[in-house]
């Protein structure tokens, strides 16, 4: 990918983090970057194309992180956390109606948005639950495929206007729907150092 295509995209998935998909025009993302639309269209087709190649490089971001947290991790409760406060970090400015925007008007990107939840989130999720189930962390009888397809559909659940209305709550919804999920799973070796970490986290 050339450098100017990377920072048209760069630049529109900035704005539509922050604005969501609908409302951003190819006229905004050309005056954000300070080029011509006509530069914009040398490069991606219309702006079908150009949400899709947003989503991807989120995704591409964001499976980018996952790996990172899963190489420091301590253990797979430390992992969730962590997880938890990169996504939190991300959401604060994000719209909450960005991915029911995709889903409705950009069935492309949000193709590409379901390849990476299936590849990346639901796997990273499945592993997870596996070592905190070796561990003693996490309760031996619980499902493994179905408690790391809620996790994600939890988080789905958070961006869902008609659900949680008030979308300035946003991050603060993602936690406690967080802590719902992870005290469920958890034995009480797990709820121990659940609450270690928050402590630990109160203290800093």
């Amino acid at each position: 990918m050339d450098e100017v295509k990377s920072r048209i995209i760069s630049g529109a998935e900035a704005l539509f983090l922050a604005y969501g998909v609908k409302s951003i025009t190819m006229d905004e993302v050309a005056k954000k970057l300070g080029i011509s639309k006509k530069t914009i269209y040398q490069h991606v087709a219309d702006k079908d194309e150009l949400v899709t190649l947003a989503v991807q490089t989120i995704m591409e971001d964001q499976q980018n992180q996952v790996d990172l947290v899963h190489a420091t991790a301590k253990d797979p409760i430390d992992e969730v956390l962590k997880l938890s406060d990169y996504m939190r970090a991300l959401f604060v400015n994000m719209s909450p109606f960005l991915l029911m925007e995709i889903q409705r008007y950009y069935p492309k990107a949000y193709e590409s948005f379901l390849s990476f939840k299936e590849a990346c989130i639901i796997n990273s999720m499945s592993e997870n639950l596996k070592w905190g189930i070796n561990m003693g962390l996490y309760r031996p009888e619980i499902n493994i495929d179905i408690l790391s397809r809620l996790r994600m559909e939890q988080v789905e659940w958070g961006f869902n206007p008609r659900v949680f209305k008030d979308g300035k709550h946003f991050p603060e919804v993602q936690l406690q729907l967080l802590d719902h999920f992870l005290y469920g799973i958890c034995t009480l070796k797990g709820h121990k150092l659940i609450n270690k970490y928050k402590q630990i986290q109160e203290e800093d």
